[in-house]
């Protein structure tokens, strides 16, 4: 991994960069990779991208305080994406490459992914479920090496099911009777 010159002079960078190493050992197979990790514009939309030029791949990454919990999504994601090209590692997609990335960084994955279908009261209370979510993303890469071409949509209706029988989720309630039925 190699720091561009924007990276660097970035008032935060070696917390980032500390951030971003942290992930590594969870994606052996980029030691053998040559990629720069640069920035993107702060007034930029995306959390980051991952672009695959001819001779080293590159890595940009919105910039934000290290302590931001959207980083310990984003890092992994744009990791997944290394391996889906120019590794083939993982199969390609924004969906797939959630997935994978969940599966890898584990708990440390501290927001809901974004292309991937989770139930609104999970999303709006993400931590509690990281752990159940990323066991659930790793049996769905079990469920692809099986050779299931269903097992993004596995994973979603694995943690609906969840969030659907916890005692935590929101229960609908049927509405009171507006007369008493035992007059």
């Amino acid at each position: 991994m190699h720091l561009t010159r924007r990276f660097e002079d970035y008032r935060h960078a070696a917390a980032l960069e500390a951030l971003t190493r942290s992930f590594l050992p969870h994606f052996p197979e980029l030691e053998r990779v040559d990629f720069e990790l640069d920035l993107l514009p702060s007034t930029s939309w995306l959390l980051g991208v991952t672009e695959d030029r001819p001779g080293m791949p590159r890595v940009r990454l919105r910039p934000a305080r290290p302590a931001n919990p959207s980083l310990t999504y984003t890092v992994p994601h744009e990791f997944t994406h290394l391996l889906q090209r120019p590794l083939r590692i993982v199969p390609q997609g924004e969906r797939a490459c959630d997935l994978w990335a969940m599966a890898r960084a584990g708990e440390r994955f501290r927001v809901p992914p974004s292309y991937l279908s989770v139930p609104r009261s999970v999303r709006a209370d993400w931590t509690p479920w990281a752990g159940a979510a990323s066991t659930l993303a790793r049996g769905a890469v079990e469920e692809r090496s099986a050779g299931r071409r269903r097992y993004l949509r596995w994973w979603e209706q694995e943690l609906r099911g969840l969030a659907i029988h916890s005692p935590h989720a929101p229960r609908s309630r049927l509405p009171e009777p507006s007369f008493d039925p035992l007059d």
